[in-house]
């Protein structure tokens, strides 16, 4: 199974939850990005596919990507299709937020491979309280979307309206046969969890 995670406010956390799930299944994980990923201790900074999947093979677990910096970006398409063929589950970064738990994408993002064949759209409750300038990666246009000023402080309406407008429109339009859903992260109390139910579920929210 191939998932590109996007959206923000929990991508890279969720990557890590459903690669240890998997792991635990016996299942052989390869983690990778289409855009840009922090580099982390077990990364390989690599575009060879044959030690990708060399380790991939030893360990049950790869993260790779080509060094930029003190992040990595995409691999070549050749050798992600290589090492996409000998893992059991593939998990893309393939969206950037800058650490922030709100955006609203540009015309390049995100970046969605052939074989993807989910899309979860992570989406941050726990961003509720905060103000679109603190917040807001992006932010003119998430200004644009929400049609409101930067001092406004973020209420669930905001984020399933850029939820909706940002990703699911564009993401269904684009990618029809593609399943797509929606990951609400980071759940610390009991009105973040209802809030999350009802974005994952896609209900209207009124606050």
């Amino acid at each position: 199974m191939i998932y590109g995670i996007v959206g923000s406010g929990g991508k890279t956390t969720l990557v890590h939850r459903m690669a240890e799930e998997n792991r635990k299944k016996g299942k052989k994980v390869f983690v990778t990005t289409s855009t840009h990923m922090a580099i982390e201790p077990d990364t390989l900074l690599t575009d060879d596919p044959q030690e990708i999947i060399q380790e991939l093979e030893e360990k049950g677990y790869v993260m790779a990507g080509i060094r930029e910096g003190k992040r990595i970006r995409a691999l070549s398409p050749e050798t992600y299709e290589q090492v996409c063929a000998h893992a059991d589950v593939v998990l893309v970064e393939a969206d950037g937020s800058n650490r922030l738990p709100v955006k609203y994408p540009n015309a390049t993002e995100p970046v969605i491979y052939d074989n993807m064949e989910e899309i979860l759209v992570v989406c941050a409750p726990h961003a509720i309280g905060k103000t679109l300038k603190e917040a807001a990666f992006r932010k003119e246009l998430v200004l644009e979307c929400l049609q409101v000023s930067e001092e406004e402080r973020i209420r669930a309406s905001h984020i399933q309206k850029l939820v909706r407008q940002g990703y699911l429109k564009n993401l269904c339009e684009k990618y029809p046969d593609k399943r797509i859903r929606i990951c609400p992260a980071h759940l610390d109390t009991p009105e973040q969890i209802e809030i999350a139910r009802m974005l994952a579920e896609d209900r209207t929210i009124y606050d």
